[in-house]
């Protein structure tokens, strides 16, 4: 894959609490990314996005967040923990769009004031990130104890956050450049893919499905004509 064209991997923040903590993860981990040679972040707040509060899903698609979306290559969503889970908001933004997500990788990060650090809040988006068609990688970034990482200015306290968060970011980008190659290479042929599925009886010929069925010939209408059809065919007759 020499594919020189940057990646476009966009940090979502998922959270519009004023005073959150999470937003200077969001913008550390844009600036981390944007480092790499060839990838592109940004911040996507969804605290900016004017989505309204009498509907939901793709009825309430906001143009900016679905193109955004669309050009996207890869995703990191930096969302706290409330109480055992994620933001609601964080929800309604997310069921907005689907098919600009289908087949591209994303990056969870779990932010918590306590011990936990965010570990339930990423369990919680990942059968979510399944339903959209996200493909999660094998690292997330877990911050705990939030006010021990980042000072209220945004000022990072803990250098140690910026060599753990290598491993994810290495493998969010090799995933994006495989999905994107796949969205754009690997096509799906349904019907050469039906005729695939069967292969010839070693005995007579007769073409099988993977289940063993073989072809019954089309001029056997009654139940007997098709036993006895059946029954040559396995036979070879």
């Amino acid at each position: 894959m020499n594919d020189v064209r940057p990646l476009n991997i966009p940090v979502i923040l998922g959270t519009s609490r004023k005073g959150r903590a999470s937003v200077h993860a969001a913008k550390l981990l844009a600036d981390l990314l944007n480092r790499r040679a060839g990838v592109r972040s940004g911040v996507v707040d969804i605290a900016s996005l004017p989505l309204p509060v009498d509907d939901a899903g793709e009825a309430i698609k906001q143009a900016a967040y679905s193109e955004a979306i669309s050009a996207a290559d890869g995703l990191v969503i930096v969302a706290p923990e409330y109480n055992h889970s994620f933001p609601g908001l964080l929800k309604h933004t997310l069921d907005s769009c689907l098919n600009e997500y289908i087949h591209k990788a994303v990056g969870l990060v779990g932010v918590s004031a306590g011990p936990f650090a965010g570990i339930r809040v990423v369990q919680s988006l990942l059968p979510v990130m399944r339903e959209l068609g996200l493909v999660t990688i094998f690292w997330d970034i877990n911050i705990g104890q939030v006010g021990k990482v980042f000072a209220e200015d945004g000022r990072l306290l803990d250098d140690a956050f910026v060599r753990r968060s290598d491993r994810f970011i290495r493998e969010l980008i090799w995933m994006s450049k495989v999905l994107r190659y796949g969205r754009e290479q690997v096509t799906i042929d349904e019907e050469a893919a039906e005729i695939a599925k069967k292969v010839p009886c070693p005995n007579c010929g007769t073409l099988m499905t993977h289940h063993a069925d073989k072809v019954v010939p089309a001029a056997a209408t009654s139940e007997n004509d098709v036993v006895i059809a059946a029954a040559r065919a396995w036979s070879g007759a």
